[in-house]
């Protein structure tokens, strides 16, 4: 099940910003007074009138006060949002001191071996969800494979430095993976490079690495590719990634490690 608690704190901080920026605003108004405009409508026009409730005052508005008008009711404005903001704030800063996801798979992981062999969890263990996930997403299913020259470090012979590079780094993240997996797209059956598993959110998520891309008929090929992913529901940076390169710009290590924090961390 997927921890939300980082959204959340990256809400917390979205809200910190508003709040000071609401906090100055605020201040603009701090010498208007305690008055307010009640608006009414006569005969399909709005009427103005300002109002002090300390002091007994309601005294007509016209269209010469306008200025006025409009910094009563912005500061009314200011003042609600301001509320709302830091109602808001507490309301979710509260929330994130209680909430641990972690605490759901934690009732069974936290069973004895003698009691978990008798129990079927509602909410599959991590290990035995990618155990799984594995043997759903077998690798090393091109028919047609090329010999590969390169090997990684879990083992697996792969066609270039760069899916080495790929393949490395997803195991330096401890990303479950498979090489060269089957999927259908539509009528055609296509062996992407590689597929892994974000298991946070226990997404499945492709990956297609473009290589020679300064030869324009292996670009055409590819673009088709990637066409094809998307015509069959696999967008990029949703269901797929890409990585890329050519004779004169190699495959940025930095990208492809940026890439798996963004969509499998």
């Amino acid at each position: 099940m997927e921890n939300h608690k980082k959204k959340l704190e990256e809400q917390i901080q979205e809200l910190n910003i508003l709040i000071k920026r609401s906090n100055r605003n605020v201040s603009k108004y701090k010498d208007l007074g305690n008055g307010q405009i009640h608006v009414s409508r006569c005969r399909g026009n709005f009427q103005y009138y300002y109002v002090d409730k300390i002091n007994g005052i309601r005294k007509y508005m016209g269209a010469e006060d306008e200025k006025a008008i409009r910094k009563y009711i912005q500061k009314d404005y200011e003042l609600a949002l301001n509320e709302k903001l830091k109602i808001l704030h507490k309301r979710i800063d509260k929330f994130i001191s209680l909430y641990d996801i972690k605490e759901l798979t934690d009732v069974y992981d936290n069973l004895n071996e003698g009691r978990k062999r008798y129990v079927t969890p509602l909410i599959e263990p991590d290990d035995i969800y990618i155990q799984n996930w594995l043997e759903k997403h077998p690798g090393q299913q091109n028919p047609f494979p090329e010999e590969g020259l390169y090997q990684t470090n879990r083992g697996e012979m792969v066609r270039s430095k760069s899916e080495k590079i790929i393949a490395d780094a997803l195991d330096k993240y401890n990303v479950p993976y498979q090489y060269e997996p089957m999927l259908e797209l539509g009528y055609s059956t296509v062996y992407p490079d590689f597929v892994a598993l974000n298991t946070i959110t226990r997404k499945t998520i492709y990956w297609e690495h473009l290589g020679i891309l300064s030869d324009m008929d292996y670009a055409t090929k590819n673009f088709k590719k990637i066409h094809s992913y998307e015509k069959n529901g696999y967008l990029q940076g949703r269901d797929l990634i890409t990585t890329m390169e050519s004779s004169d710009a190699p495959i940025d290590v930095r990208l492809v490690e940026e890439k798996i924090r963004e969509f499998l961390l």
